[in-house]
Parts: structure tokens; C-alpha cells; sequence
């Protein structure tokens, strides 16, 4: 894990060696689904090291940093790489976003890799060629988000949905609050360089 996060840093670190288009972000992540809370409403619990019952995190506070990266004066290419705590999870995104005006409208697909304590990976049999095989599903999910932010110069104050793990048993969704710093100043449609 440490060497993917530090490829994606070292990959937006030479498409901008300034800090012209990096940004941090802070993301309340408000999830829901079958990970979360049962069919009746009920949390999710796991036993923890200490032989203690432990609810799933409903929440997740997630630390983000992210490149923008112009594709016309309208339309941006944003990559961005957090680290979420309360409910463990780390979202690798790529989407695009259009301005306008202040508002961005934004769309993309990510990477979520799911590290809290109560996510256990799916484990069954497949038969392959007449042949039993033992399988371990994987913590990392493939997922789509969308959402609109309002720009004021440097910040932005923002809404998303996340749609992390929808396989029809296991479901994980978000409803997200975003609150982002871009370095360098306004973007080139507000009038910045």
C-alpha cells in the first residue's frame, strides 16, 4: 500500500513541480450500506485484538491531496490520494471537472482501498476446469463519485456521493462534505494564471 500512495505522489509531483495545481482536502464521509449497518438498522460489529465487540464506524474523516491538471480552459483532469479515519478506508481518485463560473461540477471513478477491522474480504470456492480452487475476495474496490463544489478563490466547499462496493450482498455508499484548498491561487476561468 505505502508504495502505491508514494507512485500516485511521485506521479503527480512530475506532471507539476510547483504547487501551482496540488491541493489538500478534508472529506466527512457519511456512509450507509450493508458494510455499515445491517438489513434492521443495526451496526456492523467486529472483535477487536482484546476480545472486545466493536461497532463499524458510520463516519469516516478522510485527508486528501490532490492534482489538477488543465485539459481546456473549462474542463480539469483531478487525481487525488487520501487517508480516511473512523471508518478505514483510502480512496485513490481520478475524475474530471467542469466550470462554471465558481461552481465545478465534478464525475470520476476510484480506487478504494477498504482497511477498517469489520470489512472481510468474501471467501468461497470456485470451480475452474473440473477443479476446486479456494478463493479470498480483495479489500480494494472499484467505485464511482460525483459532485458539485463551490469555489471561493483558494477554497472550496463541496457535496459528493461515493459509490464504493454495490455487488448486491455487500454494499458501501457515501454521502461526502468536502472542504479543499488549492495552492497557487484561482483557477484560469476566475480570472487566475
Amino acid at each position: 500500500m505505502k508504495k502505491i500512495i508514494t507512485s500516485l505522489f511521485a506521479v503527480f509531483l512530475a506532471l507539476g513541480i510547483s504547487a501551482q495545481n496540488f491541493g489538500v482536502g478534508l472529506d466527512y464521509m457519511m456512509l450507509s450500506g450493508t458494510m455499515v449497518k445491517d438489513a434492521d438498522g443495526n451496526a456492523v460489529t467486529t472483535v477487536d485484538a482484546d476480545g472486545e465487540t466493536v461497532e463499524a464506524s458510520s463516519s469516516s474523516a478522510v485527508l486528501n491531496v490532490s492534482y489538477t491538471h488543465p485539459l481546456s480552459e473549462k474542463l480539469d483532469m483531478v487525481g487525488s490520494v487520501g487517508l480516511g479515519m473512523g471508518f478505514g478506508l483510502v480512496p485513490m481518485k481520478l475524475g474530471i471537472s467542469y466550470a462554471m463560473g465558481a461552481i465545478d461540477i465534478n464525475a470520476g471513478m476510484g480506487l478504494y482501498t477498504i482497511t477498517d477491522d469489520s470489512y472481510v474480504p468474501y471467501e468461497g470456492d470456485l470451480v475452474v476446469d473440473g477443479e476446486t480452487k479456494t478463493y479470498k475476495g480483495s479489500s480494494k474496490e472499484a467505485g464511482m463519485n460525483f459532485g458539485i463544489v463551490y469555489n471561493m478563490n483558494d477554497i472550496g466547499i463541496g457535496l459528493g456521493y461515493d459509490m464504493i462496493k454495490g455487488d448486491g450482498n455487500t454494499t458501501l455508499n457515501a454521502l461526502t462534505i468536502n472542504l479543499s484548498y488549492a495552492f497557487g491561487g484561482a483557477s484560469a476561468d476566475e480570472g487566475g494564471e
